[in-house]
């Protein structure tokens, strides 16, 4: 039992590729009624979004194979990810699931016990607190942070996952973002404007508008005899980015 009383229920919406394991699913959290209660259902990507979004849920059991697009995509279309226990027959998504900050992974068929267990984690990470609405704030805060830490790059027909800290600087490459690491150069579809919404500004700094930087990755700021100003990095090649004069100030007040 997470909490005390049927105040301290979380409510969870179930999404399922098939009636019938929708139905076993509603029917083992029947047995932690006193935890859990069930507010929205869904066997489809599309589905999902909409019940989740309308629900609110605090806690989503979610499959991973679903018709229209994958429990995946339904998280990238959340704006609030609520906390996730992914369900699925296949345990090659184990890895991917977790790196969307998953609390835990259930194989099927699911058992009674499975659930019990990720009850029991989730108590570890707070619930056990009579202020559930605080605890869920905190576990949301640390399995959905508010900050990118890690950025899937394609490469060929692999995804490369990099850490942020591995980023030197992102630059406008027209359509795309450049993403350059020491050795190594990525080109990404999401905007400048995207990434300095998504990165912490403690971490990344604006210098141009079409430069985003790494700040720990800076060595010098520099002004040459016409009076441009450009940071210099700490790489093998000293790479020298220009900043526009906008955007001096936040750059020396660092």
């Amino acid at each position: 039992m997470l909490g005390c009383g049927s105040a301290m229920k979380l409510r969870a919406v179930l999404v399922e590729n098939e009636p019938l394991s929708l139905s076993r699913l509603r029917r083992l959290l029947q047995g932690f009624a006193q935890d859990i209660e069930i507010v929205g259902e869904a066997t489809d990507g599309p589905s999902a979004v909409e019940t989740i979004r309308a629900q609110s849920p605090d806690i989503l059991f979610l499959d991973i194979d679903l018709p229209g697009f994958d429990g995946f995509h339904v998280l990238k279309q959340l704006e609030r990810q609520p906390v996730v226990i992914f369900t699925t027959a296949f345990n090659q998504h184990a890895l991917k699931a977790f790196e969307t900050h998953a609390v835990d992974y259930l194989l099927k068929p699911i058992e009674a016990d499975a659930i019990d267990k990720s009850l029991t984690k989730l108590r570890a990470m707070g619930f056990n607190q009579t202020n559930v609405s605080r605890a869920l704030e905190q576990l949301l805060d640390s399995v959905n942070p508010r900050y990118l830490t890690r950025l899937q790059c394609r490469e060929g027909d692999r995804t490369v996952l990099l850490k942020i800290g591995e980023i030197l600087y992102f630059q406008a490459d027209h359509k795309y973002t450049s993403v350059h690491t020491l050795n190594r150069e990525f080109l990404i579809d999401t905007s400048l404007i995207d990434l300095e919404h998504k990165l912490d500004p403690k971490e990344f700094l604006r210098i141009h508008r079409s430069t985003l930087v790494n700040i720990s990755w800076i060595a010098a700021i520099q002004r040459s005899d016409d009076g441009k100003n450009a940071v210099l990095l700490k790489d093998a090649k000293s790479t020298e980015l220009p900043v526009s004069r906008m955007y001096m100030d936040k750059l020396r007040n660092l």
